[in-house]
C-alpha cells in the first residue's frame, strides 16, 4: 500500500453515514461488507497512526509473493476507505482466534425458557426486570386509563416486557448491548434494562408504535442491570439508540476500562462466549 497515499491523508476524516465524522482508514476491498474470518493484518498500531492499513490474508499472500506492497503490480490489490470505526468492526469481525465460532457449533444446549434442546452458540442472554425492582410489588399495567380513545397517563407503577415505572420516580426501559463477537459477524446479546429521564421515558412509551422514534436523539442512560459475568455493572454510562417500532433500543457504552465496556468495543472472543453459555445455561453438552 502507497505509504506516501496514506500520510497524505490519515489526519483527514470522512463522514460515514452510520457513524457521522469520523477518521479515515484504508483496508483491502475484502474487508469491508459483512463478510468474516478472512484474516486482519496490518502494521502495529501508534499513537501517529491508530489505524494502520489493513488487509485479508488473500492479499498477505499476494504481497509476501512480490516481496513488499511497493513490487505488487498494480490492479492485484483494491483498497477502499472507511471510517475508523467501519475499520474497528472489520477488525473484529477478521480477526482469527484460537477457538472460532464453528468450534462452537457442535455445542447442545437446554433453553432454561422454552425447555427444549437446542444446538451451537446461544447469543442472548436477558433480564427480566431491572435491579431496582422489588418481586413484591404487583407488575400492574403500562397505562392508568387504558380505554380507547381517552387520554392516557402511564402508572406510576408498572413492568412490562419492555418498560418499567417505580413509585414515579424511576423509569427504565429494557434494550440490548451488543458485543461483537471476535472473527465472526454475530453479535452476543445482553437483554438489559437502562433508566431513563421521566421526560424521555413518556415520550419513548407515547411514541412505542410511531415509525418516527427512530429520529428521536440517543438518550441517556444508566445500566440498570447486574451482569454476573462481569465486575459490577450498575450504573455503567450508556445512551440508548431507538430502533424501528417492535426493535429494542440499542444501549451504547460509555468507553472506559470496565470489561464489559472493552469487549462492547473491541469484540468478545468464541471462548468466552462459550464460558458464558457453560456457566449461564442449565445443561450444556459438547
Amino acid at each position: 500500500m502507497d505509504q506516501s497515499q496514506e500520510n497524505t491523508f490519515v489526519s483527514d476524516t470522512i463522514q460515514c453515514a452510520v457513524h457521522g465524522e469520523s477518521q479515515r482508514a484504508f483496508v483491502c476491498v475484502h474487508l469491508e461488507g459483512e463478510s468474516s474470518s478472512l484474516g486482519f493484518n496490518r502494521d502495529e498500531p501508534s499513537k501517529d497512526k491508530p489505524f494502520p492499513d489493513a488487509w485479508c490474508d488473500a492479499c498477505e499472500a499476494v504481497r509476501a509473493r512480490y516481496d513488499g506492497w511497493e513490487n505488487v503490480p498494480e490492479g492485484q490489490c483494491k483498497i477502499v476507505l472507511l471510517c475508523s470505526e467501519c475499520y474497528e468492526r472489520a477488525r473484529i469481525r477478521h480477526t482469527r482466534t484460537s477457538v472460532s465460532f464453528a468450534d462452537l457449533s457442535s455445542l447442545r444446549w437446554k433453553c432454561g425458557t422454552c425447555d427444549k434442546w437446542h444446538s451451537g452458540p446461544c447469543l442472548d442472554f436477558g433480564f427480566s426486570k431491572p435491579c431496582s425492582w422489588d418481586g413484591s410489588r404487583e407488575k400492574g399495567t403500562r397505562w392508568v386509563n387504558a380505554i380507547p380513545g381517552a387520554a392516557r397517563s402511564p402508572s406510576a407503577t408498572f413492568l412490562d416486557a419492555d418498560y418499567c415505572s417505580i413509585d414515579g420516580r424511576g423509569f427504565f426501559v429494557r434494550g440490548l448491548i451488543r458485543l461483537p463477537v471476535i472473527g465472526t459477524a454475530e453479535y452476543l446479546c445482553w437483554g438489559v434494562w437502562g433508566s431513563l429521564r421521566r421526560e424521555n421515558f413518556e415520550i419513548l412509551l407515547r411514541m412505542d408504535k410511531d415509525p418516527r422514534r427512530v429520529e428521536l436523539p440517543p438518550m441517556f442512560s444508566w445500566l440498570s442491570s447486574r451482569i454476573s459475568d462481569y465486575p459490577d455493572t450498575l450504573n455503567l454510562k450508556m445512551n440508548a439508540h431507538i430502533q424501528k417500532p417492535g426493535m429494542r433500543p440499542h444501549f451504547r457504552l460509555e468507553p472506559t476500562d470496565h470489561p464489559l465496556a472493552q469487549e462492547y468495543y473491541y469484540g468478545i472472543a468464541p471462548e468466552r462466549v462459550k464460558e458464558i453459555m457453560l456457566r449461564r445455561l442449565p445443561a450444556v453438552d459438547g
